[in-house]
């Protein structure tokens, strides 16, 4: 909630233009062979592409949410049918291709604060494929296109290094506005219906944003454009229209308590690339003495430590921190 505010006050004067339908093309529809044959086809070279499937205790977690969200899609009523993977990637990316098969990295997983987050982030990716939208692009030249930005990551070719500059950190399909917008009231939907708060798909895009911008200053450019840069709408625009979809459920926003179990099970994941030394999440207890400035100062990071301090914790800067409350810092492994 608090990463939400900070975004809604970036926008500045905004009026909010109708969102997207609710209702996706072919959702009643099970997985089809083809789809199946082509992301299974595509499965492994993603994998090789995107750092390989994590291995961590996280993984289970991650598959459990993953399934229980995409079941909601109409895609099938089988968790079976789906296969989650938490890549090991130190790239902020998530993407779901046909035949059920949904990723998001394990540095993605590190910046949220909770479950709900989590299942926000995945509810967008399969609402992209529940609406067919990479089917409208050609799935075969849209996975290839996928596949072209891992292999120029891997390489660190010319490509890779102009999107690192401009903040841009996560390499997803590239959709069209409108189906971006469709899949955020997709994902809303799905995510409702699983039992979790529709609030959570705009405090993940707030939270995406402002990485977005500690990356773009960390590398000395100017952000002309949020997280997603070339391939999603405005970040506080999409955080605004998410805040709208979750309204229109009918369910109220409760003040929720710390996602306890989500933040202990981030504990030991690792952070980064990891040049200078393995780096992991780690979980500590916030003390009486405790403050943003003296824990934030224990992060094992270059520049910014109050900065990322603050946005991966989704704190507000200005306010005391609770003691007994859990907080994510950056250590050495």
């Amino acid at each position: 909630m608090i990463r939400r505010h900070i975004a809604v006050l970036l926008a500045g004067a905004f009026v909010l233009a109708p969102v997207a339908p609710l209702t996706a093309q072919n959702t009643g529809r099970s997985i089809s062979p083809t789809d199946k044959a082509q992301g299974t086809q595509a499965h492994p070279q993603l994998l090789a592409q995107f750092g390989g499937a994590y291995k961590g205790p996280q993984t289970t977690f991650v598959e459990r949410v993953g399934k229980r969200v995409a079941v909601q899609s109409g895609l099938s009523n089988a968790g079976s049918d789906f296969t989650v993977t938490l890549l090991d990637s130190p790239v902020e990316n998530a993407f779901a291709i046909p035949g059920g098969y949904i990723y998001v990295t394990r540095q993605l997983l590190a910046l949220m604060t909770s479950e709900a987050e989590l299942a926000s982030v995945m509810g967008h990716e399969i609402g992209h494929v529940a609406a067919r939208h990479a089917a409208s692009r050609n799935t075969r030249a849209t996975i290839g296109g996928l596949l072209a930005r891992g292999v120029s990551l891997a390489t660190k070719s010319d490509l890779a290094t102009r999107l690192a500059g401009t903040g841009a950190q996560l390499y997803t399909l590239k959709y069209g506005r409108d189906q971006e917008y469709q899949a955020d009231a997709l994902g809303v939907r799905y995510i409702t219906a699983a039992g979790y708060s529709p609030y959570a798909s705009a405090d993940i895009l707030a939270a995406l944003d402002e990485s977005t911008g500690l990356t773009a200053q960390a590398s000395g450019t100017a952000r002309s454009a949020p997280t997603w840069a070339s391939t999603h709408p405005n970040g506080a625009d999409r955080v605004q229209r998410a805040e709208a979809l979750a309204k229109a459920t009918g369910k109220p926003e409760i003040a929720t308590t710390q996602d306890t179990a989500f933040l202990r099970m981030l504990d030991g994941l690792p952070y980064g690339e990891g040049k200078e030394g393995r780096k992991v999440i780690r979980i500590v207890t916030v003390s009486a003495r405790d403050t943003i400035d003296t824990l934030s100062q224990r992060m094992a990071v270059a520049d910014g430590k109050r900065e990322r301090f603050i946005v991966i914790n989704g704190v507000p800067a200005d306010e005391p921190l609770k003691p007994g409350t859990l907080v994510k810092l950056v250590v050495a492994a």
